[in-house]
């Protein structure tokens, strides 16, 4: 007989590996092994159900913290993606716009330059006349 063989013969005789898997005389079977019934009586049930512990914790955490992400997610959808779509388009609207105006041309680049030294010339120079003549 080999090694692991006499091991597990001599575990099945001894009384803590019968009493773990419930095949000791001294344990009797079906529905009268559960000593719950005959200690608890009528509370039996009720530990049955955990004393409704699962229940009063659905109402007091679960459906408050499924209700505020619920709104976290309506607040996420509506709210700060219709930001984020229309910082988007902005975007997209600005550089179709700036596109026109990058023809390749310098000439055109220039004449732009001199234009706009042109208007801050002048907004410089009604600008000075105002404050002087405060």
């Amino acid at each position: 007989m080999s090694a692991a063989a006499a091991a597990a013969e001599s575990a099945a005789e001894t009384p803590e590996v019968a009493e773990v898997t419930h095949e000791h005389p001294a344990v009797p079977a079906g529905p009268a092994a559960d000593p719950g019934r005959a200690l608890l009586g009528p509370l039996h049930r009720h530990a049955a159900d955990g004393f409704h512990l699962d229940a009063v914790y659905d109402r007091l955490f679960v459906r408050p913290v499924r209700g505020a992400a619920s709104l976290v997610r309506f607040l996420d959808r509506e709210v700060v993606d219709t930001y984020v779509r229309g910082a988007g388009s902005g975007t997209r609207l600005l550089g179709g716009l700036v596109r026109r105006a990058q023809t390749g041309n310098v000439q055109s680049y220039l004449s732009a330059l001199l234009a706009g030294a042109v208007v801050l010339a002048i907004a410089t120079a009604v600008l000075a006349n105002v404050n002087a003549g405060s």
